[in-house]
């Protein structure tokens, strides 16, 4: 085993319920485990897709663009569903006309006795949404990197967090896996736990705690839960319209 994260705090698992909503007791650290995975080699985005390139424009044109925020459980089917089937082609079709900002938000449970985390899922879930923050934290004006990678890595959900599912992720979009391990573990000062830390008050201030839940600068507008879309059709071309929409009216 090349890599075992050195975690300083006790990751916390979940009681396991059909629906991806936050319901967690403690459980022990845990550490990478590996298996091989077959690579993911279709997707909607790629690390060239000059869809997601940032676009450029004239500050005589430019407005704030619509905020979407993804808020997901690394482990979570529905999760998985909504970034593949809604998040992914509205970012495809929208982020080159800049009008469009994507956030994950990662829903779990903060425990700051021990400065730790509660995930649905159980502490693999918590070190997968670990990798996709850091994903997200060190690729932010590239999506097509770091939105790449979750994608890639909810195909296979069951996988997260062993060794060759997140390398092959990695590798698949151009993403470091050294930089991600060191990210997500104790080796880098605690980051990836503090960027979980601080996803999850994030999700609960907003009252949020179902993964997939999706917003347009602050509001709910569509739900994946239990495998069904929950206000909204769960078409991409009505995002697409909410988003033009917030955009034209801000």
């Amino acid at each position: 085993m090349r890599f075992q994260a050195r975690y300083p705090v006790f990751l916390m698992a979940a009681v396991q319920f059909t629906a991806c909503v936050v319901d967690a007791k403690y459980l022990p650290r845990r550490t990478f485990q590996r298996a091989g995975v077959q690579e993911l080699r279709s997707v909607v985005l790629a690390n060239s897709a000059p869809a997601l390139e940032k676009p450029l424009q004239t500050l005589e044109t430019r407005k704030p663009p619509v905020e979407v925020e993804m808020f997901v459980m690394s482990k979570c089917p529905d999760a998985r569903d909504c970034v593949r089937d809604l998040i992914l082609p509205v970012m495809a079709q929208l982020y080159d006309s800049g009008i469009i900002t994507l956030r994950p938000t990662y829903i779990g449970t903060p425990d700051d006795s021990n400065a730790g985390m509660a995930c649905k899922h159980g502490p693999d879930e918590c070190l997968g949404d670990m990798l996709e923050l850091c994903a997200y934290e060190l690729h932010k004006d590239r999506p097509q990197m770091w939105l790449g990678f979750i994608n890639c890595m909810g195909k296979n959900y069951q996988d997260i967090p062993q060794d060759a599912h997140v390398s092959n992720c990695a590798s698949e979009y151009g993403l470091s896996f050294d930089q991600l391990e060191r990210c997500a573990a104790s080796e880098d000062e605690n980051r990836g736990m503090e960027l979980l830390r601080a996803s999850a008050r994030r999700a609960i201030d907003q009252g949020i705690s179902t993964s997939c839940t999706v917003t347009i600068n602050g509001k709910t507008v569509c739900v994946r839960d239990n495998g069904q879309w929950k206000g909204c059709t769960g078409s991409k071309d009505d995002l697409v319209q909410e988003v033009q929409h917030a955009y034209d009216n801000e």
